[in-house]
């Protein structure tokens, strides 16, 4: 598509899969068993692959809208009668001038809004990524503050959970400051922590289902498909990414441009199967006493199976320090995801506000932001969820309502950006595939609305859309 996705030199594409994955799995997964659970585990299982491949025609979508913004704005200055290619109104593409379109990277996904929808369009974008982003980063604090005060203890009485959310902001703070460039090695390590409390966690599950048996029975559902409607949102917020699309490309070394698509299909089906292989042991070993955050049920590691001889004061010893992994690490894990979601987050709220406003600092819109622009807008972004989360620390309540606006993002959203990029921009792009054509992003749009409406009246309890 343009300069960033041909050239030679940046990181590669398997640092790439590692970054998408460290996106979507920022411990928001914890809450896939409780959902499991309460939607029956097969329901689970096959509304996580159906919603990974849903991500997956989402993510090409933006890759190819992403692709004819691109030739929007190479197709100024030449004329009209230069061919179908340059036949697009350069009025159509005044919003265009912003320099994430301008500059040799990726359209932020605001320019794309911006050029393919007008600002209503934009407005709809700014306000759903808003209210996700600030949901998902509240959710990550929350369950750092959550780890620490079950495994740690409460030094500070009542006020414990909030001295640990500041906690986490000494440490997160600092890194949003930073570019994803700078952070490959770190991704890249928490990305194997997090594999290795993943094992653990379903290790541990095998082992006490094969020995005892579920601790609790399944609950009991007022219909088979009762949990359904609130299982969506969960599992979208488990898989969206979409959002970070433009940054996850923009370092990304592709020698052809179909590296970026099959880039993101690897990302969302490791996730997927991750995501199954540890959600249904867990679901199906804690039953209707599945926590909210499931890392949590190791706090006392009750479900040691029958072979670790509680006499022995060295098995015992390896059970609690097991179980204090998997309790802690999450917090771990949030410490990185956290400041990959402000970066995102700031770069939209800059790239939107150097749209409407013009200037920054006497710097004109159509020159890149500087450094201090780019570190206030990404301060902007990470502080408030930091002070929502020292507020209030129901994971499960919090994950129910922003994973809808992240079924309106990863499916709504990308669906009706290819459609009318392809009424636009007509032509093949780079990254066009059977998964991103008009017949699949139509259905995207159409599926993601219905489930956006149905996952949004379970959370607010509407009867009718629930």
């Amino acid at each position: 598509m343009g300069a960033p996705q041909e050239a030679k030199t940046g990181i590669h594409p398997a640092f790439g899969v590692v970054f998408a994955m460290n996106y979507m799995m920022g411990s928001g997964y914890l809450t896939l068993p409780k959902a499991y659970a309460d939607a029956s585990v097969a329901i689970g299982v096959a509304m996580t692959f159906v919603m990974a491949l849903g991500a997956c025609v989402s993510a090409e979508c933006i890759l190819d809208a992403m692709d004819r913004a691109a030739w929007i704005v190479a197709a100024r200055g030449h004329p009209a009668r230069g061919g179908s290619f340059y036949r697009i109104n350069a009025g159509d593409a005044e919003a265009a001038t912003d320099a994430q379109l301008a500059a040799p990277r990726p359209a932020q996904l605001p320019d794309l809004c911006r050029l393919f929808l007008g600002s209503a369009g934009n407005n709809a974008y700014v306000f759903m990524l808003s209210s996700f982003m600030v949901g998902s980063m509240w959710c990550y604090a929350a369950i750092f503050g959550q780890s620490l005060k079950t495994n740690v203890g409460e030094p500070f009485g009542p006020r414990s959970y909030v001295a640990y959310v500041a906690v986490f902001a000494c440490l997160v703070v600092p890194l949003s400051l930073k570019d994803l460039s700078d952070q490959k090695t770190t991704q890249a390590a928490l990305a194997v922590g997090r594999q290795v409390m993943l094992v653990a966690m379903v290790a541990t599950s095998v082992a006490c289902l094969v020995s005892q048996g579920p601790v609790e029975p399944m609950p009991e559902r007022a219909t088979a498909f009762a949990g359904v409607a609130p299982l969506a949102p969960i599992v979208a917020f488990s898989v969206t990414l979409h959002h970070s699309v433009p940054q996850i490309c923009a370092p990304v070394r592709a020698d052809t441009p179909l590296v970026l698509n099959s880039m993101f299909r690897y990302a969302f089906l490791g996730a997927a199967i991750i995501y199954v292989l540890f959600a249904a042991p867990v679901a199906t070993l804690f039953g209707a006493g599945t926590e909210s955050a499931s890392n949590l049920d190791w706090a006392t590691y009750h479900h040691v199976p029958d072979p670790l001889d509680p006499n022995d004061a060295l098995k015992r010893r390896a059970a609690s320090v097991l179980g204090q992994f998997v309790v802690l690490y999450p917090a771990i894990n949030v410490v990185a995801t956290y400041p990959l979601n402000a970066i995102t987050f700031g770069d939209a709220l800059m790239a939107t506000y150097r749209e409407k406003c013009g200037a920054w600092e006497d710097r004109p819109s159509d020159l890149p932001p500087s450094a201090s622009q780019t570190r206030f807008f990404r301060l902007v972004a990470g502080v408030p969820p930091l002070v929502g989360a020292a507020l209030v620390d129901d994971i499960s309540a919090i994950t129910g309502v922003t994973g809808c606006f992240g079924l309106a993002m990863c499916a709504v959203l990308p669906g009706i950006l290819a459609i009318q990029g392809q009424r636009v921009a007509p032509g093949p792009a780079p990254h066009a595939t059977r998964l991103n054509g008009f017949n699949a992003a139509a259905g995207l749009a159409i599926c993601g609305s219905l489930l956006t409406l149905s996952a949004l009246g379970a959370a607010l309890k509407v009867p009718g859309l629930a």
